[in-house]
């Protein structure tokens, strides 16, 4: 019978390490769908099923308020179960379809029942084992047998190239399959020889506690629990234990049993195998050999190999997740495939932040879940756009992102990958607005700023909350510019170190020498347009570097002459921006009190005064 856990469900006590604290008396219960076992010291116990799954049932015992209406009653009596208890539809048996056990019958300790589709096992704490430790010794003698040609050598070379087979297909499976505790088990009862076995795991926090994660019993009458004081007795010493098979104490216990430790990585007991040999007349061997101990040693070796890689791929699973909120699919395999590049490391990148214009009028005029769904919409639109173009979306600011190229992949193309990104980000907000077009009283407007140098680039987060990104004055830059972009009037202002690496796919405009807040040094701003639209413009593009020229060299009137004309041709340009502070530099040139706030510094560079 195979099966594996399911519902941890019991209200009685647990095991306890000790054999003097052991309690009285040990029942399971398994099924086609689980195999669990619990320990109690009273003697009153009950079954109901289980309100998280009908199809289970629950063990309680007399702590339990409710005990009495349970459908199904035991009470341990004399050392004999006694049936208290069984609603109708609810058939009680001994093994071999024997009738129904009625109300008031018992049956002796240690017993297995069958209850309709399951089976229940009761046994109480009986005398300890006589267990011997496997050591070089032992299996130094079969092996010296078998050189003698003793007729008890041993196994035969098929039968060792069988174990060797099986044990190498069990180290291959793969440890997240839910059949892998079961394939363990059948390990021992197929390849080694025994009746049964149980994998066992410690329950975390509770070093004195035991689950049962996958079981083989294809004997069930014989018995379906385990000896606590067996696992006791791993817990003192971390060694195999097993019962010779020349021990006459066997024949007290209806089984023998070998157990062997399933150790971490840090040298920590996590479960156990727990096998038998069921003790008949009809089976010749009473007990375990050392090979056989060996080989269960052996199997639990391969679980605690199985258990490493689940606990692996369980936590690659799990930074996969955290990956793939911040990267594109490919680049969270590769991260992943490569975790040295989450260290902080020394990059040249191209930042943008991207910020969505006029969020806090929609946030007065919206309700407020629309004003969230709004930005939720317009946040996954950006950042689709970002990981399409191979970016990394390092972190969202309230209305705004900010984002990342040539790390940690390098993209010797990072400018023109992020300028494509933005220019795209444009024509992404085009649906958005369609979808909010009843609700919004203007189309949505982005202003982005890009930069690129350097900047150390790493984890800047936690284990448990990845935060991937740069840290430096170059992510202080690019801030700065996506915030001079509402000053300059354009949707996109890039530095003069990203438009030195663009490639022919785009063309560039100065648009001013601008002073940014917060830094000592101008800095020379652009914008950018596909190559195929600026050369539909491409005229007034060439008249605004005139402009541009006209006012740096302080002809003022004549500038503002030739902006005037362009700003009434749209906003393909800057003109209308610098027009105004043109204007209002002649002004103050001409000693008139400057009312317009643009007009905060004399001469050709330009303050940017929003931060």
């Amino acid at each position: 019978m195979l099966s594996c856990v399911f519902l941890p469900i019991i209200n009685l006590p647990s095991v306890v390490a000790r054999a003097a604290a052991l309690p009285m008396f040990q029942f399971a219960i398994l099924s086609d769908r689980s195999h669990q076992q619990f320990a109690s010291t009273t003697g009153r116990v009950a079954l109901r099923p289980s309100a998280v799954a009908e199809t289970e049932w629950q063990l309680v015992d007399e702590r339990d308020p409710h005990i009495d209406d349970a459908p199904l009653q035991f009470a341990v009596v004399d050392d004999c179960l006694r049936l208290e208890r069984a609603d109708n539809g609810i058939h009680v048996a001994r093994p071999n379809d024997e009738p129904a056990l009625p109300a008031g019958a018992s049956v002796s300790l240690p017993c297995t029942l069958r209850v309709n589709d399951f089976w229940l096992g009761v046994a109480a704490t009986g005398s300890a084992r006589s267990l011997v430790q496997l050591n070089e010794a032992s299996l130094g003698e079969v092996f010296a047998a078998q050189a003698s040609g003793s007729q008890h050598a041993g196994p035969s070379a098929s039968t060792v190239t069988r174990w060797l087979t099986d044990s190498a297909k069990l180290h291959r499976s793969s440890a997240c399959s839910p059949e892998f505790y079961a394939d363990a088990a059948n390990f021992a009862i197929n390849t080694v020889g025994l009746d049964g076995a149980w994998i066992l795991r410690r329950v975390n926090n509770h070093r004195d506690r035991w689950q049962i994660v996958g079981s083989h019993l294809p004997q069930p009458h014989k018995g379906i629990c385990f000896d606590p004081q067996v696992l006791a007795q791993l817990e003192r010493r971390t060694v195999t234990w097993y019962q010779q098979a020349d021990d006459f104490e066997t024949l007290k216990h209806p089984q023998a049993v070998v157990v062997a430790p399933v150790i971490d990585a840090s040298n920590e007991l996590v479960g156990a195998v727990y096998a038998v040999r069921n003790i008949s007349a009809s089976n010749r061997r009473r007990g375990m050999r050392p090979l056989e101990a060996r080989l269960v040693q052996l199997l639990a070796d391969s679980v605690a190999v199985g258990i490493a890689r689940q606990q692996q791929e369980t936590e690659a699973a799990r930074t996969r997740v955290l990956l793939e909120h911040a990267f594109s699919p490919s680049l969270a395999e590769y991260i992943q495939h490569h975790p040295e590049s989450l260290a902080g490391q020394q990059r040249e990148v191209s930042l943008m932040f991207a910020d969505l214009r006029g969020y806090s009028r929609l946030a007065e005029s919206l309700r407020l879940t629309d004003c969230y769904e709004l930005l939720g919409d317009v946040m996954e639109t950006l950042s689709q756009v970002v990981i399409q173009h191979g970016g990394v979306v390092v972190d969202y600011y309230g209305d705004g992102l900010l984002a990342q190229w040539n790390a940690p992949l390098d993209q010797p193309n990072h400018a023109d990958l992020a300028c494509q990104a933005a220019l795209e980000m444009f024509q992404a907000l085009d649906p958005v607005n369609e979808r909010w077009s009843s609700k919004l009283d203007g189309p949505l407007e982005l202003g982005i700023g890009i930069h690129s140098g350097p900047a150390l680039v790493g984890n800047a987060g936690t284990r448990s909350r990845l935060k991937y990104g740069p840290r430096g004055n170059t992510v202080n830059v690019a801030s700065r510019v996506q915030a001079a972009t509402k000053q300059l009037q354009l949707p996109l202002v890039i530095t003069a170190a990203t438009q030195a690496k663009l490639t022919d796919r785009f063309f560039t405009l100065r648009v001013c020498t601008a002073k940014l807040p917060g830094l000592e040094q101008p800095a020379e701003l652009f914008t950018a347009y596909p190559t195929a639209e600026a050369a539909r413009v491409r005229t007034r593009l060439d008249e605004y570097a005139h402009a541009l020229e006209l006012f740096e060299a302080g002809e003022l009137e004549a500038s503002e002459t030739l902006l005037a004309e362009l700003s009434k041709l749209g906003p393909a340009t800057p003109a209308r921006f610098l027009a105004d502070y043109a204007a209002a530099q002649k002004q103050s040139n001409q000693g008139r009190r400057a009312v317009d706030r643009l007009a905060a510094q004399h001469g050709s560079v330009i303050e940017i005064l929003s931060k």
